[in-house]
């Protein structure tokens, strides 16, 4: 599998995988043929990145640490608890529930041991950003709570606290909530409540564990003191909302904004790193660092020896240094026979990954 921008899609691609949209409906299906027509469907539903054949790394398999389908479904369940709730002004608790069931099943998946990797695309869409990114933020938070150790039968609890954190949203007014520009001072001093109005809504609904609460209260407090609401530091942030925070600050830098470049995953995660002890908890984030590919498997890249070639593993655990199989040699030219260079191996140390292509 070749992993892809879809603004680089061509005709006659193969999809590798199936393609859904922020509804958690399936727009492609896996071994579709791309056509000028779903082509053009991808850029109207804002898909941001797709799997394709590619005869050079047909036997690297892109695992997603949790299943599209799953995800699918979480993002249904909580568009359907956002939709009906901004409506009503209130949270249904049967709704409430059906969104915490998809995080009960994405912690099994990382049982007895972590498979596949993340999926550490932003989001291209405001669509997008109200309904899937939770998810995203959901998924990558359970995974890192997962390598700190911590219990098991608490993590859908982080997945839960992660999907809602943004559920203050309802109270907000649509022109503050949906403003894509920067927010005037008058405008963000309304934004910022959106945490206490998030906790204010939950601590009322008695199956919803405390802890789940003040994670969403928290979730904007930074560990020097320079967060929102109540410019907590350190200690007195909870757990939850330190891990959620660094997810959180992670998908904003890789997701389309229109008044700033969108980040590329090692750009974001480096900014991050750059922030452990400051804005993050320092052992937290290199946790977090360890977690997330800085070049996912099935990307093109440039090498410092000018070379391109595919990632064909990410190789999880040692920070920018996957396995990349060699395509082009230094003159552009297509090899007959690709090889594999692990940057991870002391004789590669001198190899530099430089730039990501077609991502």
């Amino acid at each position: 599998m070749r992993r892809i921008s879809a603004k680089n899609a061509k005709q006659g691609m193969v999809l590798s995988r199936a393609v859904f949209d922020s509804h958690g409906n399936l727009i492609l299906d896996a071994g579709d043929k791309l056509t000028s027509k779903s082509i053009t469907s991808l850029t109207i539903y804002g898909v941001g990145q797709i799997l394709i054949d590619d005869w050079r790394v047909d036997d690297v398999l892109v695992q997603p640490t949790f299943a599209p389908e799953l995800e699918a479904e979480a993002t249904q369940a909580l568009r359907e608890l956002i939709t009906e709730s901004e409506v009503s002004k209130t949270v249904d608790p049967f709704l409430l529930e059906q969104v915490t069931k998809p995080m009960y099943s994405m912690t099994r998946q990382l049982y007895p041991e972590v498979i596949g990797e993340p999926n550490v695309a932003g989001c291209n869409t405001l669509e997008e950003y109200r309904y899937v990114y939770p998810v995203k933020v959901a998924g990558l938070s359970i995974l890192v709570g997962r390598m700190t150790n911590y219990n098991m039968l608490k993590l859908p609890n982080l997945g839960i606290a992660a999907l809602l954190m943004n559920i203050g949203y309802i109270f907000l007014p649509p022109e503050i909530r949906d403003k894509l520009e920067p927010l005037a001072d008058v405008e963000l001093q309304t934004f910022i409540k959106h945490p206490q109005l998030g906790y204010e809504i939950l601590k009322q609904h008695s199956r919803i564990p405390p802890e789940v609460a003040e994670a969403v209260l928290h979730h904007h407090e930074r560990c020097n003191g320079s967060g929102y609401p109540a410019r907590l530091r350190e200690s007195d942030i909870s757990f939850f909302a330190k891990i959620i925070s660094i997810v959180d600050t992670y998908y904003s830098l890789v997701s389309k904004r229109p008044q700033r470049r969108t980040l590329m995953p090692h750009e974001a995660i480096e900014f991050i790193m750059a922030y452990g002890g400051e804005l993050f908890d320092l052992d937290l984030v290199e946790i977090f660092a360890r977690q997330v590919p800085l070049y996912p498997s099935g990307v093109t890249v440039k090498l410092s020896t000018k070379e391109t070639g595919i990632i064909a593993d990410a190789n999880i655990g040692h920070i920018g240094r996957p396995v990349v199989r060699v395509c082009f040699d230094a003159h552009s030219q297509p090899l007959n026979k690709p090889y594999d260079i692990d940057l991870s191996d002391m004789k590669y140390q001198s190899i530099l990954v430089t730039n990501a292509l077609e991502y």
